[in-house]
């Protein structure tokens, strides 16, 4: 640790500040793209089941289903890489954290030193 300066401590906080602030917003921009992706499905299925008469239930489903498969896998993908900003977020704070950590340990080294 001795080899940090205070600079290279605040250099670090301020990189690791500037990737929770661009994740948040990715998080944002991936949420509100899940939200209109799972919107599109709820509404392309309604359309699907409904537009087959005088079938039974099951075959309305499966017709719905099969007609919405890629937005479903859309809405799907849209959520996973919601969650996978999610994960990167957390492990920004993280990092943010341990950042923290070591400027105290650096911070009292150098009064040590001093």
């Amino acid at each position: 640790m001795s080899n940090l300066t205070p600079h290279d401590v605040i250099a670090t906080l301020e990189s690791i500040s500037r990737d929770i602030q661009t994740k948040t917003d990715e998080l944002a921009r991936l949420d509100e793209g899940a939200t209109k992706a799972r919107t599109a499905l709820k509404v392309a299925y309604a359309r699907a089941f409904l537009s087959v008469e005088g079938a039974p239930m099951d075959v309305r489903r499966y017709t719905a289903e099969l007609e919405t498969a890629n937005l479903l896998f859309e809405s799907e993908l849209a959520d996973q890489k919601y969650r996978a900003c999610q994960g990167a977020l957390r492990a920004s704070r993280d990092r943010l954290e341990v950042g923290r950590s070591i400027s105290a340990l650096v911070r009292m080294e150098w009064s040590l030193q001093s």
